[in-house]
């Protein structure tokens, strides 16, 4: 996914994959949504995160899910870099720094690719049928927990 190469050193957060899966069950378990948060045009990632963050999603079966866009907000160094290297598409427009606007060129796809890509994804995740069963999926699994904790 996106995470890799996202680190300085390790990649930590990409490794811990399988237990960022096995914390969502637990939590969720008990009755407690988790909210996945997905940032989504990092350098480095390729069209393929799309799908990897679709998967994942149904995989964990995460209950609420917030995807955004990579914003680089005006004084931040992540606009400075991309404001160097000429990759800012609307330079100084705070109105384009809603997390769901485009406002920079990404690294290893169009302008247009992660757009398009972007609201592909929203329409899978937050479809009513996406929507519908993940929260079944959620309310059976900490309906079955409850019943096994009182046998």
């Amino acid at each position: 996914m996106a995470l890799e190469g996202i680190e300085k050193k390790a990649n930590w957060k990409a490794k811990r994959r399988d237990y960022y899966l096995r914390s969502i069950e637990r939590i969720q378990n008990h009755g407690i949504t988790v909210n996945g948060c997905f940032v989504l045009g990092l350098d480095g990632s390729s069209l393929t995160e799309f799908d990897a963050v679709y998967d994942f999603v149904e995989e964990s079966g995460l209950y609420e899910i917030q995807i955004t866009v990579m914003t680089p907000f005006p004084g931040t160094p992540l606009y400075q870099r991309l404001e160097r290297e000429g990759r800012l598409t609307h330079p100084g427009q705070w109105d384009r720094c809603t997390l769901f606007d485009v406002n920079y060129q990404p690294s290893d796809m169009t302008v247009q690719e992660l757009e398009k890509n972007f609201r592909a994804l929203a329409v899978r995740i937050y479809s009513e049928e996406a929507t519908g069963r993940l929260r079944r999926r959620f309310f059976h699994n900490w309906y079955r927990e409850v019943r096994m904790r009182a046998s």
